[in-house]
């Protein structure tokens, strides 16, 4: 069942044993349930990164940029903004990951068209190697949803899987209740909790076939002259 933004407040204040306590303020609970959400969708997304997907077409502006709003999608309580990029290619030809320090000239000089494929990450920005304005891109992300913060009321709901609400609350609850250390004995538990509840969550999100877990290296074959 989903559970929405002030019922996640609601399940917060119960699991810190505060349910009449006036020491945490609703937007105080919210506060620190934003921090945690967008904390746990990251352990999600690093546990398993295709848990969400999304393939974006955009096109490069004159200096060769694709910046990363242009990877985002949707707004209001639809939101999918971009956490990781999966991979880049305009549909014939994948474009391999480097650095600035390895090709520090690459923008200024003459880089052909017939050197490699690249690109790389500068601010909150994709450089695409060789630089050329209106080239179409397939990049593919893997994305986080609308934060607590931005829902549009406390009745919207929150998407995280099922059960996870638990984590959420656990986690907040164990951060509210080290307020003023006041409550550090209690705060570790709730962490001890959440911890257990979350490492259950992972392991059941990253096997989702009876296959075997394949182990590989994390490195590609693109990444090595004659792969």
């Amino acid at each position: 069942m989903a559970i929405s933004r002030a019922e996640l407040v609601t399940l917060t204040r119960e699991v810190m044993d505060a349910t009449g306590s006036e020491r945490w303020s609703d937007s105080t609970i919210k506060s620190a349930l934003n921090l945690v959400y967008d904390d746990e969708w990251s352990n999600l997304l690093n546990a398993t990164q295709y848990y969400t997907y999304a393939m974006r077409t955009v096109t490069t502006d004159a200096n060769g940029v694709v910046a990363f709003t242009d990877l985002n999608s949707g707004g209001g309580d639809s939101q999918q903004n971009m956490y990781r990029i999966l991979s880049v290619s305009d549909g014939n030809v994948l474009y391999s990951q480097t650095r600035f320090q390895d090709v520090p000239l690459a923008t200024t000089t003459n880089y052909l068209p017939t050197y490699p494929r690249l690109y790389y990450i500068v601010g909150e920005q994709m450089q695409v190697l060789p630089v050329d304005g209106g080239i179409s891109l397939y990049v593919a992300v893997n994305y986080k949803p609308t934060s607590l913060s931005d829902l549009a009321t406390d009745a919207s709901t929150i998407t995280f899987p099922l059960g996870g609400e638990w984590v959420l609350a656990n986690e907040a609850g164990a951060r509210l209740l080290n307020k003023g250390g006041a409550e550090s004995n209690a705060a570790q538990v709730l962490k001890r909790e959440a911890a257990e509840i979350r490492a259950g969550m992972l392991d059941d999100i990253r096997r989702r076939t009876i296959n075997p877990t394949m182990l590989a290296y994390p490195d590609q074959k693109y990444d090595w002259a004659g792969g």
